[in-house]
């Protein structure tokens, strides 16, 4: 890709992201620094063209009467324009509100309206026309960008093409005195969690808040040129952006592909040769399950994993171990093919890894760093390389701070932190107490050696592999009035996906059907409690929707489910987890297509 305008900015050392990364490209001119891979082609782009790109779009929103403060809306899935358009906004302080365009119109409006967007960019025409039939509700909102190309005339809309000409024709010494503009202590983005009761919550996080994630308390260290992080995830979580905005203040190259996350095709992976790269688990299931079909590998680890188990109770004879040794280089070897050659780690979070994937990582030395946060901490934890403890997440970063409480609540504090929940001063005053510590709602005991372990939750929120967070007493209520279900309890914190244990009514399954209960079978039970099931997804988010189901025989237990006087509903999670672990396994234990 070839951009004509110059870079005239000459920078001090950063005070912010924006200022850093038109450092980098001052230094690291036509060394790449994003390698796309999109329909089925790769490009690479250079430091010098990418910042000529993010500086023009940077001039053209001021051309356009934008004033600094007034936030602006990324409605996209991961794309080149979805980086320039972040690197943009914050370098020229302008809040960005990152949103999911697979989000309903309903939650559009919460989160745009709330967060008084006065712009917002969309990955298509019909994101543009979306938004169009929600303008009305929309009184802040005075300008739609569209980031792909199209061919529709689309009202009230400029394209990214016309967003950088426009910058082009501006005066390109100004960015010197926007770049200056911008203090370390500005708002950088509002960043909305997901949720079914009330309003979403916009988490509020600082330039200081950002660079404090990246440096972790240390000096800013330039990458070398061989170092190439591969973005999987979707840039509309902390997790997968992190990636991004770190590669931009430290040089690194990032290879961004565009395609959902669960179509990951591992050759793509293989063709990037990255150095590093972030997953949750379920895309790391994707991953391992790719290995294994490749050639001999799943009967390599089938017998490997044999002999893991003898190895575990007893030593190993010799021809065993030099079996073990040979099994282990093996699967080592394809293993690095696959992620093309080069790869160094793999770090992960959102939910914790399977015990099988972590041992076969663990096995062939290629290393699964997990990690411990939230989007309101950033980046509180990382699993050192060599860490393998069971349940062990590591120890907190030079620049943070964990205490855990009486009640063995984790809380956090340090410049990671967020200052607090956009226009809402209550939500705040509940997470961050006067010293500062944010309540995570997460329970946790250190180790001796200052590792942090997770026991539970305190609140009771599911936090997804994908990163998103609901509120299962909300779904269980709507399960619960459908006439076909006694008692439902939702499974999803820390998984895959949602799923619900249920007790169905058979005499109301039995009387719409008009048959007998006694001649009810478990299929037609099964299929009568789905097209309620499917009437309650209608209404949720995709990421709320219930994938699996399995149907218990007895009520749920007082134990594990009570009611109070007020018939409130209470769910003992933990007591779930117990009573129920075959049922659970069963759901989550992976499908045929995937082993």
């Amino acid at each position: 890709m070839s951009v004509q305008t110059a870079l005239l900015y000459s920078p001090p050392p950063g005070r912010h992201l924006g200022e850093i990364f038109f450092q980098r490209v001052e230094e690291l001119g036509d060394r790449t620094f994003i390698k796309l891979h999109r329909d089925g082609r790769s490009e690479e782009i250079s430091w010098r063209d990418f910042g000529a790109l993010v500086q023009n779009l940077l001039l053209a929103f001021y051309s356009l009467g934008l004033e600094a403060g007034e936030p602006v809306a990324i409605i996209s899935e991961n794309s080149l324009e979805w980086l320039c358009a972040d690197l943009a906004t914050l370098a020229g302080g302008f809040p960005n509100v990152v949103v999911s365009p697979s989000l309903s119109d309903a939650m559009f409006l919460k989160i745009l309206g709330h967060s008084g967007c006065q712009a917002a960019f969309v990955q298509n025409s019909t994101g543009v026309g979306r938004l169009l039939n929600l303008k009305g509700q929309l009184p802040a909102l005075s300008r739609i960008f569209v980031m792909e190309k199209t061919d529709d005339t689309l009202p009230d809309t400029l394209t990214f093409k016309e967003l950088i000409d426009r910058g082009k024709i501006n005066d390109a010494g100004r960015l010197n005195e926007i770049l200056q503009s911008v203090h370390p202590n500005d708002l950088a983005t509002i960043m909305y969690t997901s949720g079914s009761t009330g309003e979403p919550k916009g988490v509020m996080r600082t330039q200081d808040n950002l660079l404090a994630n990246i440096t972790n308390g240390g000096a800013i260290t330039v990458s070398k040129p061989e170092e190439l992080t591969v973005i999987i995830l979707s840039l509309n979580h902390l997790f997968g952006r992190f990636g991004f905005l770190k590669s931009a203040v430290t040089g690194r190259t990032v290879a961004i592909i565009e395609a959902a996350e669960l179509d990951l095709d591992l050759k793509v992976v293989e063709s990037l040769g990255g150095t590093a790269m972030a997953v949750v688990p379920r895309v790391m299931e994707r991953i391992w399950n790719g290995i294994l079909n490749q050639g001999e590998n799943r009967l390599l680890w089938q017998r490997l994993e044999q002999l893991d188990l003898v190895n575990s109770g007893a030593n190993l004879g010799g021809k065993e171990r030099r079996q073990f040794d040979e099994l282990r280089a093996a699967l080592k070897d394809a293993a690095r093919r696959a992620l093309g050659g080069r790869i160094k780690y793999v770090s992960y979070g959102g939910a914790a890894m399977p015990p099988r994937i972590m041992r076969f990582f663990e096995l062939i030395g290629i290393p699964l760093v997990g990690s411990y946060g939230s989007t309101e901490c950033g980046g509180v934890t990382l699993c050192g390389i060599g860490e393998n403890r069971p349940g062990s997440l590591g120890k907190p970063f030079a620049n943070v701070q964990i205490r855990i409480a009486d009640d063995l609540e984790i809380l956090v504090r340090g410049p990671t932190v967020t200052p607090g929940y956009f226009k809402n001063p209550q939500a705040t005053r509940e997470a961050l107490d006067e010293e500062g510590w944010f309540h995570t709602g997460d329970l946790g005991v250190l180790d001796t050696d200052g590792s942090l372990r997770i026991i539970g939750r305190k609140k009771d929120v599911f936090y997804c592999a994908d990163g998103s967070n609901i509120y299962p007493a909300f779904i269980e209520l709507q399960l619960e009035s459908e006439p076909f279900i006694r008692h439902a309890v939702l499974l999803g914190d820390h998984r895959p996906f949602i799923a619900a244990l249920i007790v169905p009514d058979r005499q109301m399954i039995a009387a719409a059907l008009g048959r007998d209960e006694s001649s009810l079978s478990e299929d037609e039970t099964i299929a009568a409690l789905w097209t309620q099931i499917e009437r309650i997804n209608g209404c949720l988010e995709h990421y709320e929707q219930i994938r699996k189901i399995a149907v218990l025989q007895d009520d749920v237990p007082a134990e594990v489910r009570s009611v109070n006087v007020f018939q409130k509903v209470k769910i003992d999670r933990q007591a779930v987890a117990a009573s129920y672990a075959k049922e659970i396994d069963t759901i989550y234990a992976p499908t045929s297509e995937e082993s």
